[in-house]
């Protein structure tokens, strides 16, 4: 099988690696489509992901050895494949399923565990007449609904949606079902706020045309909304994003990569200190499905994986227009050095296969 790897900082090579051997409990899969990590995998890309020199230690970040390269490095999870062959225990697929999942290196083939315990991320047979594309969003729709689900929205209350990739696209589309008014997106970027309206957002702001909270409040009869879902990870819009918060019972979710210093958030200010409200004016929440399933667990990570795939696979959720651009896998390095020239441009840009 062929893969990518990421040699070195902003250096992308192709490899040959021999084939996995098929185990009774996994699936063999030819590549069809694989989604790029915008965030996670171009900071491998760009040598600066806290891993490199940091690694985690009894749960804590510890500095890493600096001899120590982290170099060569396979990632990805954003996998969309036909099943060639399957295991002799294997229930969920059969040859000529497509198969979504989450597989490092964006092999043009690869051997999937279909086991909960096999495997890290999921690995989900697409929904009959489901658009195969739409699977690289599957993992990203489940950081989207997992956060939506942190956020406790619910039917008649409002929300920001800060930073408008494809995590925040995705969570205009679930707060929009879910009958959130008003729905405000955030982003600097002029196609990224036109595509959220076209997707259900009722106003959208430009970051860079005065002071974000002040024109929440003005569209929100001066309250602030009662919770901001944080995707860009920019400390300074998490800032904003507390803000923006309704005073007293303001809820952000953040779902950004922070990185650095977070120099630009004070909590000393609004979230200790409410102008409105004595206790302050919101509360950071934490997501908690990537935690294994266990009995009495409404919301575990298999359950929030599968339904985004269904809401994927039934068109609830719009993917087309998220999708920038592809290339073949042998043009691997040409679309990482795409998006990281391109910076906020391209939506989402993934590999497809021969």
């Amino acid at each position: 099988m062929r893969e990518v790897v990421i040699s070195g900082p902003r250096r992308v090579e192709l490899r040959d690696v021999p084939d996995e051997p098929i185990t009774p409990t996994s699936i063999r899969v030819r590549s069809l489509f694989s989604g790029i990590s915008h965030g996670t995998e171009l900071n491998f890309y760009r040598g600066t992901a806290p891993q490199f020199s940091h690694e985690i230690d009894d749960g804590l970040f510890r500095e890493r050895d600096p001899d120590q390269s982290p170099y060569p490095v396979l990632h990805g999870y954003e996998m969309v494949g036909e099943v060639i062959e399957v295991g002799s225990d294997v229930q969920a697929f059969d040859v000529g399923d497509i198969a979504w999942t989450g597989t490092a290196g964006h092999p043009d083939t690869f051997v999937c565990d279909t086991t909960v315990a096999g495997h890290p991320f999921f690995c989900e047979r697409a929904p009959d007449g489901s658009d195969p594309a739409s699977g690289i969003f599957l993992a990203l729709g489940g950081v989207a609904y997992d956060g939506h689900l942190t956020s406790r929205l619910r039917l008649g209350e409002s929300a920001v949606i800060s930073g408008l990739g494809v995590i925040g696209l995705l969570s205009i589309q679930l707060a929009r079902l879910s009958g959130i008014r008003p729905l405000i997106a955030v982003d600097p970027v002029a196609d990224r706020r036109e595509m959220a309206g076209t997707l259900g957002a009722d106003h959208v702001i430009d970051p860079g045309s005065g002071d974000v909270a002040e024109q929440v409040r003005r569209l929100t009869h001066g309250r602030g909304v009662d919770a901001v879902i944080e995707t860009s990870g920019s400390w300074s819009a998490l800032h904003e994003a507390i803000r923006c918060c309704a005073s007293g019972y303001g809820r952000v979710v953040a779902l950004g990569f922070y990185q650095g210093a977070g120099t630009d958030l004070r909590l000393g200010e609004e979230f200790h200190h409410s102008t409105f409200h004595s206790v302050g004016a919101s509360s950071i929440l934490a997501l908690n499905h990537r935690n294994e399933p266990v009995p009495g667990r409404a919301w575990d990570r298999l359950r929030v994986y599968r339904t985004v795939a269904e809401l994927l696979g039934d068109g609830t959720l719009t993917t087309g227009p998220l999708l920038t651009r592809t290339f073949p896998q042998a043009e691997a390095p040409e679309a990482f050095e795409l998006i990281d020239r391109s910076g906020q441009g391209p939506i989402k840009i993934a590999l497809t296969y021969d």
